[in-house]
């Protein structure tokens, strides 16, 4: 009998296959070599410099990042196997010392006299001309040598220790449920419990739990907040939002003119909460803990098999490209399914470019969301077939359009179980999608607006607990309005948002809302044009690594940089709804 666990045989046999021990040996040896190396690169002549530098930097990143996925993947499934943790730490090790001298390569063709000209003089460079242009502006942003060094002797003990006090007060944290003292974050997973008096029981506890912790975590998320701005500001950025657009290839208008359409929509929106808000018996709006609630369970059970033989069949009219590579990710075992003791929670891919591969893994529950899942990494993994011949170097997206198709796969099979349902199990998949998108596109936008108003007010001076939980009940109403209860909002969603506490990171919300509603907005041109669009959608996902997030959307002959788009995509949200709406005065 199939077990439907993964094989990553196709990376190494295992940690004593010579090819595994080889790479390794290659790795401890660039660790003693490549400062030679790089003291002979610099003296080279500039032609040699780029054209070796960008060789060596090609090398590096292939084994450092092979043996980084091997010994991850196994981890994932596995965390209490001593050998995969012994082996985990030891790559990470290596990978963090040669890291220095990638650094340093950079650094050696960065300073090259005219190389935007001495760019085009050369094949490999050519290959990496986005790559190299844009590391050339961002270089602007560095600091010198001394001043980057004080930063990364402070980092340990100032922003990243207080991110790390947000774990550990979290992670620690306690919550009394129904008298009986539990960790917060079974607590937190009661929230979705199908029980209505465990939800709000489970809500009011998370809230008491937070009390508890609320100060200490007021002063790391004002630290944070306050170095990330005055850092930004020290490198020459306007504020932490133009960094996190320029990292994320991502112009300030189109962010601009997306939100404003959002903003037109909110009533809409805001509209169908109440809705539900009335089904579900309450008067007032959506409480909190209703907000991701469904008006029901769909009783189908799907095995694994019948679950790929339904993605396979939804796929196949969709691209004949999508489907092949579908196939042969069942057939070869790409997809670790099955809880198991030792794996981690939740889904992932990851792309293995170089054998052309890529790995999932699902914590397979045999419901109707687990074939959304299935078909979400899928996508991840087509994602990674579309960009696997460019350049070792060139395989990275921009955040933004991470997600693309992934959720393209999501909207695939949403509609196709949509349409093959009765008309209650089809309510309940609207209800399902239309969740997820209130979470993509309503609590997204409050969030940007509260990291928006924390950074206006950290210049100023200290937050303290009851300032932050203001902030935040404000930019709750903002966006959700009366579609919510005032009397039952989240006045802590500032604790419960992990980004907030990322040290290296500030605005980690906007691209969700950007990949939610760019994703919808191809799957609308793929519903009006039919398999003619599929050719540029597979050449926008080949284009997402070498180009900025506009250029990426032209491909496929739309302009973000106008409401148009951002309202089309939008406005099928809204008729979903609607649509679900007319379903339930039916029943």
């Amino acid at each position: 009998m199939k077990n439907y666990e993964w094989s990553l045989d196709a990376l190494y046999k295992g940690y004593d296959d010579p090819i595994f021990l080889e790479d390794i040996e290659k790795l401890k040896n660039w660790k003693c070599t490549l400062s030679d190396v790089c003291q002979k690169l610099q003296k080279e002549t500039k032609e040699i410099k780029l054209h070796e530098g960008l060789a060596l930097l090609e090398e590096i990143r292939e084994y450092t990042y092979r043996l980084k996925m091997y010994t991850q993947l196994r981890l994932s499934v596995d965390s209490n196997d001593e050998q995969n943790n012994v082996w985990s730490y030891t790559v990470n090790n290596l990978i963090a010392d040669i890291s220095y001298y990638e650094s340093m390569v950079w650094n050696i063709l960065l300073d090259i006299e005219d190389l935007e000209s001495l760019i085009e003089t050369d094949a490999k460079a050519r290959d990496y001309r986005f790559l190299l242009h844009e590391k050339i502006q961002k270089r602007k942003y560095d600091l010198n040598e001394q001043q980057e060094q004080i930063l990364s002797m402070l980092y340990p003990t100032g922003i990243k220790a207080f991110s790390d006090m947000y774990y550990a007060l979290t992670g620690n944290a306690k919550a009394n449920f129904r008298g009986e003292v539990l960790p917060l974050t079974k607590v937190k997973n009661m929230c979705h419990d199908t029980c209505k008096e465990v939800r709000k029981d489970a809500f009011l506890a998370e809230l008491k739990a937070y009390e508890a912790i609320a100060e200490p975590l007021s002063f790391a998320i004002s630290a944070i907040k306050s170095q990330q701005l005055k850092e930004a500001r020290l490198r020459g950025y306007k504020d932490p939002l133009e960094k996190m657009l320029i990292e994320s290839r991502m112009r300030k208008n189109t962010l601009d003119v997306m939100m404003k359409s959002i903003e037109a929509y909110l009533p809409m929106f805001r509209t169908y909460l109440k809705k539900k808000a009335s089904l579900l018996g309450y008067a007032q709006g959506l409480p909190w803990y209703e907000i991701y609630a469904t008006l029901g369970e769909c009783g189908f059970h799907f095995s694994i098999e019948e679950c790929n033989a339904y993605i396979l069949k939804h796929f196949k009219p969709v691209s004949e490209h999508l489907y092949q590579m579908v196939k042969r990710a069942f057939e070869e075992d790409w997809i670790d399914y099955p809880t198991r003791k030792g794996k981690q929670p939740g889904a992932f891919c990851e792309n293995l470019g170089w054998i052309k591969e890529s790995r999932m893994i699902t914590n397979y529950n045999y419901t109707l969301s687990d074939i959304v899942t299935v078909a979400h990494e899928l996508g991840h993994a087509f994602h990674g077939m579309m960009i696997e011949n460019q350049p070792i170097l060139n395989r990275e997206y921009c955040m933004p359009l991470a997600e693309t198709a992934s959720t393209f796969n999501e909207n695939i099979i949403y509609n196709a179980l949509a349409a093959d349902m009765n008309a209650k199990d089809r309510l309940l998949v609207l209800d399902t999608q239309l969740s997820a998108l209130c979470q993509n596109i309503l609590d997204i936008y409050a969030r940007f607006q509260f990291e928006k108003a924390v950074f206006e007010h950290v210049e100023k001076g200290f937050l303290n607990a009851s300032q932050l939980c203001e902030l935040m009940k404000e930019a709750l109403l903002k966006s959700f309005g009366d579609g919510l209860d005032p009397k039952y909002l989240h006045p802590y969603r500032w604790i419960t948002k992990v980004h907030y506490y990322l040290p290296d990171i500030a605005y980690y919300n906007f691209p969700y809302t950007f990949g939610a509603l760019f994703s919808r907005g191809l799957y609308a041109k793929y519903q009006a044009e039919g398999s003619t669009f599929i050719p540029k959608y597979e050449a926008l996902l080949q284009a997402t690594t070498t180009n900025t997030v506009e250029d990426v959307a032209r491909i496929a002959g739309i302009d973000i940089t106008t409401d148009t788009f951002w309202k089309q995509s939008l406005q099928s949200i809204v008729d979903q709804m609607q649509e679900f709406l007319k379903l339930i005065e039916k029943e």
